[in-house]
């Protein structure tokens, strides 16, 4: 996903990424095997970033025996002016990819 020179200067495309699949589908909740794996790396490498999200607030974690799962919270108070921002921004590659994806061969 290409990022938005807006955001590239205010945090890096993985927190970008993470934020655009979890606060974008806030109906989604995502095993993180799963969302590693829509993003193209690594669990370990976005462990972090997701505990900093929770802390902060902006997403929820859930155990479910060994399996931890995260969507976005709702809740949040910057959660409407955060999805806005992400919907101008890189949101506007998922939904083009979301789009297209029936055509592709």
């Amino acid at each position: 996903m290409r990022g938005s020179s807006l955001l590239d200067s205010l945090t890096t495309r993985t927190k970008q990424r993470l934020l655009a699949a979890t606060v974008l589908h806030p109906e989604r909740e995502w095993y993180l095997l799963e969302l590693a794996r829509h993003l193209g790396v690594t669990p370990s490498s976005i462990q972090r970033d997701l505990a900093a999200f929770v802390h902060a607030g902006v997403l929820k974690r859930r155990a479910d025996g060994n399996r931890v799962y995260f969507r976005a919270d709702m809740d949040c108070p910057i959660f409407t002016e955060l999805r806005s921002v992400l919907l101008k921004t890189v949101g506007l590659v998922e939904v083009l990819r979301e789009a297209l994806a029936p055509f592709r061969p």
